[in-house]
């Protein structure tokens, strides 16, 4: 799920703002990003009056970070993929200070939403966003992670990491009003979308592994009846 991506906006010129933002956003993650990713990122800031330190934010030199503790999972979703929600949703005209904390609660909640679908995937690439201090007290190791086997211990550290999840989409609810127009349409779809993802996940046992993360048809009707009738985020 990728929230507010270049399609969701509604002209032209957000478009491509919106798309050079994300470019620098996935470049960033992955690899040392080319110079003229950033120019461009730059350029889009200045055009739009954005803070250009969210850019620069969004950059770990040293590569993604060991993380130890739950605090530290925070602190590299926030910097990362809360810089990211917070560039984008100043572009879409929310300057004020209080818009922050429940846009980073939402970046939050995306992240760890999408680190529980793509466990397998972000292991094999030599990221971990599971805190080992909680691997360690289930005597986990990240090789039990990817081979597919659901054991106790294993469902109750993917909880705690859906109830996290669970938490930052709470944090974040107000959005469901305090937004207007196109953005708050398409917040409602990620923001009940997500939730709908998590308890798909609980009802699968936590088995991530064995088939793609995508909920049923019914699931998904589910989420657009919410939405269109008025329910989600009350």
């Amino acid at each position: 799920m990728t929230p507010f991506p270049p399609s969701d906006w509604p002209r032209e010129e957000l478009r491509q703002a919106a798309g050079v933002l994300w470019d620098w956003h996935r470049a960033a993650q992955i690899e040392v990003p080319q110079r003229v990713l950033r120019e461009k990122a730059y350029a889009v800031c200045r055009r739009f009056d954005l803070p250009v330190q969210l850019v620069d934010a969004q950059l770990l030199e040293q590569g993604a970070p060991t993380i130890e503790t739950a605090e530290d999972l925070f602190s590299y979703t926030d910097a990362t993929a809360g810089s990211h929600a917070l560039l984008l949703a100043k572009l879409a005209g929310y300057t004020s200070n209080w818009i922050e904390v429940p846009v980073k609660q939402f970046a939050r909640a995306i992240f760890l939403t999408r680190s529980v679908c793509l466990l397998e995937q972000d292991i094999e690439a030599g990221q971990c966003f599971i805190p080992a201090d909680i691997l360690v007290k289930g005597n986990v190791t990240t090789v039990d992670l990817v081979r597919c086997t659901s054991s106790q211990a294993i469902q109750s550290i993917l909880w705690k990491q859906v109830v996290r999840a669970r938490d930052a989409y709470a944090s974040c609810r107000s959005l469901n009003t305090d937004l207007k127009g196109w953005s708050r349409r398409r917040f409602r779809v990620y923001w009940t979308g997500g939730l709908h993802i998590l308890g798909y996940i609980e009802s699968r046992g936590f088995n991530v592994w064995s088939k793609p993360i995508k909920p049923t048809f019914v699931r998904r009707t589910k989420i657009y009846w919410q939405i269109y009738f008025g329910k989600a985020g009350r």
